[in-house]
């Protein structure tokens, strides 16, 4: 097979390419009487790829299909692949969730300006103060429950004295009562 002018000199400069790659990884040796070439090393590895895969048709299957598993792999063949009313059926179904992110977009864009003001680039500065204020807000919390946890017990005490009160006063009343219907006169009997 003849090459092009133009093909030949396309593959004297990949070789021209991959001749200083070489020299780049392994430096500039004078004696190259060790050295093999990648494109050689290259040519050579392929050849026993090749070789190896005589007799096994599952792997020469698997390897001749790669290509096409990469163009499918391609996330630009999809975009082909799936015809227009499949995207619009698509696009109708995410329709109120695209909705709901342009409504919230909107109100970003409506609030930029307050996100963007004095006091919110602010807070930072105020994080000491803001921690102070939390320890003190903290401390006023546990007296508020510890005297909110006394008032509930002198209620509880309280609760306990009326509830004693009236049962004494009950007592009384039925004593008096007693008393009362004993010391009336009698009636006597005829």
């Amino acid at each position: 097979m003849l090459l092009t002018q133009n093909e030949q000199k396309e593959i004297d400069l990949i070789d021209t390419r991959i001749e200083e790659l070489e020299k780049r990884i392994l430096g500039n040796h004078q004696s190259t009487e060790n050295i093999i070439p990648i494109t050689d090393s290259l040519i050579n590895t392929n050849a026993l790829i090749n070789a190896s895969l005589v007799g096994r048709e599952a792997v020469s299957m698997f390897m001749r299909r790669l290509a096409e598993l990469d163009k499918l792999l391609d996330p630009a063949v999809e975009d082909k692949a799936v015809d227009l009313s499949a995207k619009m059926e698509e696009v109708l179904v995410m329709e109120p969730l695209l909705q709901q992110n342009a409504k919230a977009l909107y109100q970003i864009q409506k609030l930029a300006s307050v996100l963007d003001s004095e006091a919110i680039k602010n807070v930072p500065s105020l994080t000491d103060r803001l921690e102070k204020l939390t320890l003190f807000y903290l401390d006023r919390k546990q007296e508020a429950d510890a005297t909110t946890a006394n008032t509930m017990d002198l209620l509880q005490q309280y609760n306990t004295i009326i509830v004693n009160i009236t049962k004494s006063f009950v007592q009384f009343e039925d004593t008096v009562t007693r008393l009362e219907i004993a010391a009336l006169p009698r009636k006597e009997a005829d």
